[in-house]
């Protein structure tokens, strides 16, 4: 048996596109109603016709007759109501009387007898067309009786079907049409915007969301397009919110290789330096004898190996996904003073002279703990960079709107490419490229204050002087709601 590719090729295109699919479902709908509605006319009308014709001739008869009866009309008005009546309602009039035919109204129908051959009523009935109806009734005509007979064309029922026959390649042809016309109005109505819904909804599929549906219509399809394009949009915004948040999470991963990289490195010079020293004093070997000289410097290495595990644990902890601070209102001034009191071993030993404008009653609102690291490390970091008799400086004012806090040190500058992107601020990121802890510290310093006034939302910059560096803080004023921490 040989199987028509090409067929089934054009049969399995059909049922993938809607589009021709829809076309000729609605044309071959529409031409089976239509053939139908036909079919029914050819079958039904005929006799329905007839039906028509003999009620409307009996009505109209019966209504005529009624009409001269109850106007009592003499013979030649009577016959002038019948002639307007024959003309009008399409409807031939026979009067008899005593069986001969005295007058007859004429609508062009076939009437075969004659006054001679009229010589009784049945021989006239005998002579009506078979191709007419007829209704008989009394008719009197001030006491005069009459027989009246009403007739009127009706064709026969074979006629009728004939004539729709001879119809009949008219009426496929405007059927024809019909279907066709109204198939492609159907499409370019319904199908084609679904078709077009469709792509977009492709479109994002692909996760292209630049396509948008162009349907203008107030019903349920126009409806649709508006709610893709808005799904659309949507989609756009969660995916390049997501893809930005990987890039992020991307980001802070790297950061946190880094870090623990790089943390892992600062870990291991001071537990390798303090390893050698013990076993060089262990084995007393040339300058390790001196061991009262080395366990005191390995107890310096083992402090600053402990001061910077713990601030290893501070941005731990800060990076915490879930961590919250604790938000409360306290008052600066006496937290300013009190850091730079502690600090005051790195004063007596740079011999800095330090310069303190601190406003009483400095109400912020915030973590105190934290704040206190924060500042602790800016100034500590402004001291060690400090010359030897050098100036440094703790400006601290109330403004209008906000509190400005500047600390200035008359240390050398900072590259400029170190303060972009806040490269500065970067976790073991030194200025000093020796990377000598004795002048650059753990390198943790800066990177603890960023995630602290981050933390906080509270702005900050450093910035280059003709004669020194300044860092600067600006804090708002909180609003008179918090109970404040003395």
């Amino acid at each position: 048996m040989k199987i028509n590719f090409q067929f089934l090729h054009r049969l399995n295109k059909i049922r993938r596109d809607i589009n021709l699919k829809n076309f000729l479902l609605t044309s071959f709908v529409l031409f089976f109603s239509l053939s139908m509605i036909f079919t029914s006319l050819f079958i039904f009308m005929p006799n329905i016709y007839v039906s028509y014709r003999q009620k409307f001739l009996i009505d109209n008869a019966k209504e005529i007759v009624d009409q001269i009866s109850k106007e009592d009309l003499d013979y030649n008005e009577a016959i002038q109501v019948l002639r307007d009546f024959a003309l009008n309602k399409d409807i031939s009039v026979i009067l008899f009387y005593r069986s001969s035919p005295v007058y007859i109204a004429s609508a062009n129908l076939k009437f075969t007898s004659t006054k001679s051959s009229l010589d009784g009523k049945e021989d006239t009935k005998e002579t009506i067309d078979n191709s007419q109806d007829y209704f008989e009734s009394k008719l009197i005509l001030r006491g005069y009786v009459y027989d009246a007979y009403f007739r009127t064309s009706i064709a026969k029922v074979s006629e009728i079907r004939g004539s729709l026959i001879s119809f009949l390649p008219y009426a496929l042809t405007i059927i024809s049409l019909t279907s066709l016309i109204v198939s492609y109005m159907y499409f370019r109505l319904v199908t084609k915007p679904l078709i077009e819904l469709n792509k977009v909804a492709k479109k994002m599929a692909m996760l292209d969301f630049q396509t948008k549906a162009n349907i203008k219509r107030q019903d349920e399809l126009g409806e649709l397009g508006t709610s893709l394009n808005t799904l659309s949009t949507n989609l756009k915004k969660s995916m390049e919110g997501f893809k930005n948040d990987i890039e992020k999470e991307k980001l802070r991963d790297e950061q946190r290789i880094s870090f623990i990289a790089t943390m892992s490195h600062e870990l291991k010079s001071p537990i390798t330096a303090i390893k050698g020293q013990l076993e060089g004093m262990i084995n007393k070997i040339g300058v390790y004898q001196n061991r009262d000289k080395y366990l005191n410097r390995s107890l310096a290495i083992a402090e600053d190996l402990d001061r910077l595990v713990r601030e290893i644990l501070v941005v731990s902890k800060l990076d915490t996904v879930d961590f919250i601070f604790k938000k409360e209102k306290f008052n600066l001034s006496p937290v300013l003073e009190e850091i730079i009191k502690g600090l005051d071993y790195i004063q007596i030993d740079k011999k800095i002279k330090t310069i303190k404008k601190i406003e009483k009653n400095l109400i912020i609102e915030g973590d105190v703990s934290l704040l206190k690291k924060a500042f602790n490390n800016i100034i500590e970091n402004g001291m060690k960079y400090c010359h030897e008799d050098g100036v440094f400086i703790v400006e601290a004012i109330k403004l209008k709107d906000r509190i400005l806090i500047e600390i200035f040190n008359d240390g050398d500058s900072i590259l400029e490419e170190d303060l972009n992107d806040e490269k500065i601020f970067t976790a073991f990121y030194r200025t000093e490229k020796s990377r000598n802890r004795e002048t650059g510290g753990s390198g943790l310093g800066l990177h603890i204050v960023k995630k602290i006034l981050k933390l906080h939302k509270f702005p900050y910059k450093i910035e280059n002087k003709d004669n020194g560096v300044v860092f600067i803080v600006e804090i708002p004023i909180p609003a008179k709601n918090l109970d404040i921490v003395k």
